[in-house]
């Protein structure tokens, strides 16, 4: 047992030395002993200019769902007076994480519902429209309302 401690405290004073030469190198080229990497500046990268972005309005998507629970844009749709507009806060193919967020949108006090799946996803609706423009002028405070900027409109 004893040549094992031996052996062991061999071993550790051999790697002592080497860390103590490694650290008495380092600190032959720079008279900073600190271990802090100094990263240049923003203003030293990018220049004394910050970079602008030009941004487009957003355009709030609407999306038309056939029976086969696909999704084409709208573009030039005929609208009937049957068709009705979802703002819809979240679209899953795993019915427990629709009832998930439906029941936390209820808890926050909204009207929420998950629509009857046209294909394998269950979407779960804040609120009804009967127009487009009712439901593109409501998004905007319903994405404040809710911290959700991945609300979109829906229409059947």
């Amino acid at each position: 047992m004893s040549k094992i401690k031996t052996l062991g405290l061999a071993l550790i004073s051999l790697a002592m030395i080497s860390l103590i030469s490694c650290k008495g190198n380092k600190g032959d080229e720079s008279s900073d002993n600190s271990d802090t990497t100094e990263f240049p500046s923003y203003d030293q990268v990018v220049g004394d200019e910050a970079p602008t972005f030009e941004t487009e309005p957003v355009q709030e998507p609407i999306m038309i769902e056939d029976q086969q629970g696909n999704l084409t844009p709208e573009t030039t749709v005929t609208i009937t007076e049957n068709d009705v507009f979802f703002v819809i806060a979240g679209s899953f193919t795993v019915y427990k994480n629709a009832q998930k967020l439906n029941n936390d949108l209820k808890a926050l006090g909204f009207d929420s519902q998950i629509l009857v799946p046209y294909g394998q996803y269950n979407r779960v609706s804040l609120k009804s429209f009967k127009t487009r423009e009712e439901a593109k002028a409501a998004i905007s405070s319903l994405k404040s309302q809710t911290k959700n900027d991945a609300l979109w409109i829906l229409k059947r």
